[in-house]
């Protein structure tokens, strides 16, 4: 089964690096792009959504602060876009751990942290959306430059299938290595219950605020190549919408999995473009799917057909 599931994906790895080889079309490329980033975001947040059992708000506030810390630190500090990206992801990193340590110091669970972590991340919009000297206010910013790679421009949509790609998967082995160790341990005690955690010598807070910052200090980087690929920012990068966004590609995906949440962000992602309705039908349809997907599968689409081929096999 080991040797199955290796093979599996060595297949898909081949040919999803060998899609753009067949793909012509900028719009699928565009779509596959979009894609790998979301997923990227999905991910980090379900490291601590799926594994830890903290519901955050914060995550559109880490992408959509990045982006702006990028591009400010590119402006006035004079780095390249690499070294404005770690220092976007770092201050980002350093909001997290003052949010998160007033939220684990006050035991903050459920519905309290929610409501907290969404409170933080309205006040990081309505600074970006006010402060109209430096981040433009609801104008926005245009981003003209690009990513440089090994002395390459990443300019064109081949390019950045290919770094998105890389990205995503970076995200899914540092994440996968993250749940498997001795810390994913203490994450899934935690989830489960972590004042038996506790009890058992688990430093609660420590592990939910490392959970806290690591998938923040992700969703900061895929906010900078979010932000850079599409070619500009603007306040809405950080609306409660794209939080709603980030929970209903996990829960679509699965929370089960490291890779599950990728489904759903593939699937939510593409399925717009798919449905040639009106914008208003378009958005029932879309919801109406999303909503009979959680009520008939609520382990998600991955969780469902996994659950589903071990019976088979077990049988």
């Amino acid at each position: 089964m080991r040797f199955q599931n290796r093979f599996l994906f060595f297949a898909l790895a081949v040919a999803l690096l060998a899609l753009p080889l067949g793909v012509k079309s900028d719009v699928v490329l565009t779509i596959l792009v979009f894609s790998w980033l979301q997923g990227m975001l999905a991910v980090s947040f379900n490291l601590i959504f799926g594994f830890t059992g903290q519901l955050t708000m914060f995550h559109a506030a880490a992408f959509g602060i990045a982006g702006y810390a990028t591009h400010l630190s590119m402006q006035h500090l004079g780095v390249g876009y690499w070294t404005g990206t770690v220092l976007a992801a770092l201050f980002v990193s350093v909001l997290s751990i003052i949010v998160g340590t007033i939220c684990f110091r006050f035991r903050l669970k459920e519905f309290y942290f929610a409501i907290v972590t969404l409170a933080f991340s309205e006040m990081a919009r309505l600074t970006v959306l006010n402060w109209n000297s430096v981040t433009n206010g609801t104008l926005g910013i245009n981003l003209q430059e690009k990513p440089w790679l090994f002395g390459f421009k990443v300019n064109d949509t081949v390019s950045w299938y290919y770094l998105s790609l890389v990205a995503l998967a970076v995200t899914l082995l540092v994440c996968s290595r993250l749940v498997h160790s001795w810390m994913g341990r203490c994450f899934s005690a935690i989830r489960l219950n972590d004042e038996l955690g506790d009890t058992l010598g688990i430093n609660v807070f420590r592990y939910k605020l490392a959970a806290f910052v690591a998938g923040n200090f992700i969703a900061a980087v895929t906010g900078s190549l979010y932000a850079y690929y599409l070619g500009s920012l603007e306040p809405g990068f950080l609306s409660i919408d794209q939080s709603l966004g980030i929970v209903a590609m996990v829960l679509l995906g699965g929370r089960s999995s490291v890779f599950a949440p990728v489904v759903g962000a593939v699937l939510l992602t593409a399925l717009p473009h798919l449905i040639h309705f009106s914008a208003e039908v378009r958005s029932i349809v879309y919801g109406s799917i999303l909503i009979l997907t959680i009520l008939v599968m609520p382990q998600g689409i991955y969780g469902s057909i996994a659950a589903l081929l071990r019976k088979r096999h077990a049988s």
